[in-house]
């Protein structure tokens, strides 16, 4: 008999994935020599960080069955959700205000990288709260929200060894979450409840790809957005 795939022995890996977060952000952001950051940066660092160690908490309290600790934790989760989604649109609008020329190029295409992750986080945090009562439905759509994170991980420690590349980074670390969503799908494919999820995430996942990978963004249609996202009073 086949065994269908155990989401609550996620924590330990959300914990290597967190110390990866950790070196890839030393150079950038933790290190002692880094320029000083705006207060947007500060607050997307705290509520990325304290999501990701939500993920690693979570299952392990289901896990260790102190199941009190893991409502108190979701609850506390419907406050930092909103929370993650607000420091990523008030950091994507304090970078690309005010900028021109070479720069505000970069920012468009920037920020659609932040609007889209953005999308996918508040997605799967909302299909995962709907769902709350079918655990195996629940702590899938949960374990979607830690893989947004990977793109911005992963490319920083991509930058941090060559900075100056010749090609576009995001065909690698998107390529990498899908795999990882592909190694799930195959993973879960015993599995009697919840085996759905991650191939719709996937083609959620590689739908919002597709712009970013294509120059899309360049187009007259996100360039008009970008225009008007960055004249907001936001910051």
């Amino acid at each position: 008999m086949q065994t269908p795939l155990n989401i609550s022995r996620s924590g330990p890996y959300f914990a290597v994935f967190f110390l990866v977060a950790l070196i890839a952000f030393w150079p950038s952001y933790l290190s002692p020599a880094t320029a000083p950051t705006s207060i947007y940066t500060h607050g997307h660092a705290m509520t990325s960080s304290l999501w990701m160690l939500l993920l690693i908490a979570q299952p392990l309290a289901i896990r260790t069955r102190r199941l009190g600790l893991h409502r108190r934790l979701g609850k506390a989760s419907y406050g930092l959700a909103p929370l993650v989604l607000v420091t990523i649109v008030l950091l994507a609008h304090s970078r690309i205000s005010g900028v021109s020329g070479e720069a505000y190029a970069i920012q468009t295409y920037i920020l659609y990288l932040q609007i889209s992750l953005a999308i996918l986080f508040g997605v799967s945090y909302a299909l995962g709260i709907f769902t709350r009562h079918t655990a195996a439905l629940h702590a899938r759509f949960m374990v979607c929200t830690g893989l947004t994170l990977i793109d911005p991980v992963v490319i920083r420690m991509m930058f941090w060894i060559d900075p100056t590349p010749t090609w576009n980074y995001q065909w690698f670390t998107f390529g990498l979450t899908d795999l990882m969503l592909v190694v799930l799908i195959v993973l879960d494919r015993h599995s009697r409840v919840g085996r759905a999820v991650f191939p719709a995430m996937l083609a959620a996942f590689v739908a919002l790809q597709v712009p970013a990978l294509f120059e899309l963004t360049a187009g007259a249609p996100w360039q008009q957005f970008a225009r008007w996202f960055a004249a907001l009073p936001l910051t």
